[in-house]
């Protein structure tokens, strides 16, 4: 669904992302680990369009998606969510998801047909009994849980999630995660997620893709990449992080 070739970003003197390749199957939920400052967040922006690589080929479904603005990205079937959740806080829970249904789907109904289409995703997430409120009064994980639904009402069919777990607790995490697996099991949607909490991430995805200093070290099956010496001295802290 995704490949990425020889993807390269830098900022002035500094090299985020050096040639990377990569690519990600439709129904996979992918992992991308790696210490602070490795490139991980560089390279989603770089997929979704709020930078431009200097090098390399991203495609999506075979269509090129590097010089494309990130709405049209968007609207070609990638939705994300960020670290710190981007919600419009004046706005109404009901009104969030409706942002992604009507202006993120390739698509889109009248606002009247969408408004009735959002309720699955807030159904789905668990938030419909706080469609009303301003999403201002939401908890933290409430609000990552929002901004999954809106993702989710764009109809993607690849989903970047930004450290889902930033701020969260063991509970609140382990329920986010399992919304994500909820995701590719009753939606079909892949998922391609940066997390730092290795127990959730090791636990819920298929693949791990691995990042230090810019570079891919590693890719493939969880335990075999939490078991590889490259990804312990560089991300994991030795051999101990392995026990």
């Amino acid at each position: 669904m995704l490949t990425a070739s020889e993807v390269t970003k830098r900022f002035g003197g500094l090299t985020a992302v050096d040639s990377v390749d990569f690519s990600i199957d439709r129904g996979e939920i992918v992992g991308l680990i790696g210490p602070n400052g490795a490139g991980k967040t560089t390279l989603f922006n770089s997929i979704a369009g709020v930078y431009t690589p200097e090098n390399g080929s991203i495609a999506f479904d075979g269509e090129e998606l590097v010089g494309k603005s990130p709405h049209e990205i968007a609207r070609q079937g990638i939705s994300r969510t960020f670290q710190t959740a981007r919600t419009f806080n004046e706005s109404t829970v009901l009104d969030n998801v409706l942002a992604g249904a009507a202006f993120g789907k390739k698509d889109s109904g009248s606002l009247d047909e969408e408004r009735e289409n959002v309720w699955e995703y807030l159904e789905f997430i668990g938030l419909e009994d706080e469609a009303e409120a301003d999403a201002s009064s939401l908890t933290i994980a409430h609000r990552k849980q929002l901004e999954l639904a809106r993702a989710l009402a764009s109809e993607p069919d690849l989903i970047l999630v930004d450290e889902i777990g930033s701020g969260l607790t063991p509970a609140e995490l382990g329920e986010l995660s399992e919304d994500l697996q909820k995701t590719r099991d009753e939606f079909g949607i892949s998922v391609f997620w940066i997390e730092h909490v290795m127990d959730a991430i090791m636990a819920a995805t298929d693949r791990i893709i691995v990042l230090n200093q810019g570079e891919k070290i590693a890719d493939g099956a969880p335990k075999r990449v939490q078991q590889d010496p490259h990804v312990a001295e560089a991300y994991l802290g030795g051999v101990e992080a392995q026990r």
